[in-house]
């Protein structure tokens, strides 16, 4: 995908495939929702990771997201608030392998905003960032 469509449909609440991320040692593909506007000069942008692991829907801090409720994402999924991250906004932009897949509906970025209240360990500079 071109890099300026990227960076058009780079604002919060958008889906995106990360072909490779690395958790404990081991590198895969992981879908995130962005958590902040990309703007012109903006080097890192913090993103919040999905899983399709439901058994964790009961904690605060995660959005079950239902099957068919988001476009390129089969079955239901997890957007798990306490698993974030900051990356270089040039690996969600510039890499041709990341894949954009929808916007998150706005009913759904309203839970997200209420389950991030309940993200640990979280400064609040990042928080308030998250929060737009």
């Amino acid at each position: 995908m071109q890099s300026a469509l990227k960076r058009a449909l780079a604002r919060r609440g958008a889906v995106f495939h990360l072909p490779k991320v690395e958790f404990e040692g081991k590198t895969k593909g992981k879908y995130c929702v962005l958590m902040e506007d990309y703007t012109d000069g903006t080097e890192r942008l913090i993103v919040a990771f999905t899983t399709h692991r439901t058994e964790y829907a009961c904690q605060k801090s995660s959005v079950l997201v239902e099957d068919k409720d988001l476009d390129g994402i089969n079955g239901d999924t997890l957007i798990q608030c306490e698993n974030w991250r900051e990356l270089s906004a040039d690996t969600i932009l510039l890499d041709d392998r990341v894949e954009f897949i929808g916007q998150l509906p706005p009913n759904y970025m309203a839970r997200v905003d209420d389950a991030l209240t309940y993200v640990r360990g979280i400064d609040e500079a990042t928080l308030i960032r998250m929060l737009g």
